[in-house]
């Protein structure tokens, strides 16, 4: 597995993560398969798991199999503070804490929600050695310009935001940002919340994805975004243990030069 440093520390992280958004929760998928992602996930090197506790019960169900699989010391693990007020803030994120276990590597205000107050208890905890990193989210493009702004004005280890081959809006100002400001990018929606594989779907992968070691459509996205230098994880969300396998394989091998990747964003366009 293909692993990135974090700029704020230099600490290597495998560029594939797993996202639980609508997906890590015993009603939509059965505790067996989960279990099955879960390991496997670690098993082909995955290390960051990020969630949130507005994903549902996601939190409990990552805290719980982490345990039940004895792999918590494996894994990265990151989620979100999503709420209004110091004290409802820093209750929220003590029952990430007791539901996912510790540590909370990375503590993430999501989507600005009550940004500046939230920001300050982060930055105190960090300081004591609570969490490892922070970091701000979100996954709307309409929020890039307040993003750009963002990660301007504040110390952030850790950035995550919507980036993929058919919503590249990221590359203009974002991406090139996070590496001057030294900040570490999280990818989210990389496959454009299922449009991506509608637009694709019953099309033969192109022949020249063959040169890169790519073996599916979603190893093509990943690829496309994993080739931007300035990402370090990409997140993608599944509760099916052999896509879970078939994404891990976009953290292997070559990736894309610049070259390819127009003719990627040629392909994808055609189709969509």
């Amino acid at each position: 597995m293909r692993t990135r440093a974090i700029p704020s520390t230099g600490e290597q992280l495998a560029v594939m993560g797993l996202g639980s958004s609508g997906t890590f929760s015993y009603a939509s998928g059965q505790r067996d398969a989960l279990r099955q992602v879960l390991e496997q996930f670690v098993a082909h090197g995955g290390e960051m798991v990020d969630t949130s506790p507005t994903y549902g019960n996601a939190e409990t169900v990552i805290g719980e199999l982490a345990r039940d699989t004895d792999l918590r010391d494996e894994l990265f693990m990151a989620t979100k503070v999503h709420i209004r007020g110091r004290a409802e803030g820093k209750q929220q994120m003590a029952t990430s804490a007791e539901r996912l276990g510790h540590p909370i590597d990375l503590m993430q205000i999501h989507n600005f929600v009550d940004l500046e107050t939230q920001w300050a208890t982060l930055k105190a905890r960090k300081a004591a050695g609570r969490y490892r990193y922070i970091g701000i989210t979100h996954y709307l493009t309409r929020a890039f310009e307040r993003l750009e702004q963002e990660m301007r004005d504040k110390a952030l280890d850790f950035v995550q935001f919507n980036y993929s081959i058919m919503t590249p809006e990221a590359e203009q100002r974002l991406l090139p940002l996070a590496a001057d400001r030294g900040i570490a990018v999280i990818v989210n929606r990389a496959f454009n919340d299922g449009r991506f594989f509608r637009a694709v779907k019953g099309q033969a992968l192109p022949g020249y994805a063959k040169e890169i070691g790519i073996e599916s459509w979603a190893q093509f996205a990943l690829k496309y975004v994993l080739a931007e230098p300035a990402v370090n994880v990409v997140i993608p969300a599944t509760s099916d243990p052999n896509h879970l396998i078939d994404n891990m394989g976009a953290g292997t091998g070559p990736l894309p030069d610049e070259a390819m990747r127009r003719r990627m964003r040629r392909t994808v366009a055609e189709l969509a």
